[in-house]
């Protein structure tokens, strides 16, 4: 029988496509790359199939072949391309609605992300969403690595009991994640990964945060 989201105390989240919708951006900036080495360009539905952890396998995926020594500087221009239009993404739809009504139901939260810490922690600020969280755990780099062994840690320092927590993201990384915290989760198929790529990995998979929002 499946918890209702109330049972939880505590919310661990996703950031990049899961509460930010910037799907788009990234495969828009993943295309400046591919036209630059005269690739063809992947549409958003491709992008959504091929993406994945750690991001150097899409970069295979596409042809752009990086290896020990060019894959910082294909991390670099991406992240140029990212960092200068970011302003233009917003947050998915019913995110602070879920967020609210999580907090009214007693729960707090944290952020686990890819996304490099302090790039993290200013972004979270820019959007106004620094108060609800009580820890941010970002990358130590801008390479999209695994973070699985950074959830172990990050569920250590929560000192929460599992089985009240539910960790709340859009892609398969974020279910592994999770099982390396020993914990619930939640995949929502609104970001970085279609749902099909989300079936079969064990954990509940929704549309939107309206469904959850729903429930409370």
């Amino acid at each position: 029988m499946r918890k209702k989201l109330k049972d939880y105390r505590h919310a661990v989240w996703d950031w990049n496509g899961t509460l930010l919708d910037d799907t788009w951006l990234c495969c828009e900036a993943l295309n400046l790359m591919l036209a630059e080495a005269d690739l063809p360009p992947v549409d958003p539905v491709r992008y959504r199939q091929i993406f994945e952890f750690p991001v150097i396998n899409v970069y295979h995926k596409v042809g752009l072949s990086p290896d020990e020594k060019n894959f910082p500087a294909i991390s670099v221009h991406f992240m140029n391309s990212y960092e200068a239009r970011k302003h233009e993404c917003r947050l998915h739809p019913q995110s602070e609605a879920l967020l609210d009504g999580l907090t009214a139901q007693g729960l707090t939260h944290s952020v686990l992300s890819a996304y490099e810490s302090n790039l993290l922690k200013t972004t979270l600020s820019q959007y106004g969403l620094d108060r609800h969280f009580l820890k941010s755990c970002g990358g130590h780099d801008i390479h999209a690595g695994s973070k699985a062994e950074r959830a172990r840690h990050h569920l250590s320092d929560l000192a929460v009991a599992p089985e009240k927590v539910l960790y709340i993201g859009d892609t398969a990384h974020d279910a592994e994640a999770a099982a390396a915290m020993g914990v619930d989760c939640v995949l929502v198929a609104h970001g970085h990964q279609h749902r099909d790529r989300l079936e079969g990995l064990g954990v509940r998979v929704v549309d939107s945060f309206a469904e959850l929002t729903a429930e409370l």
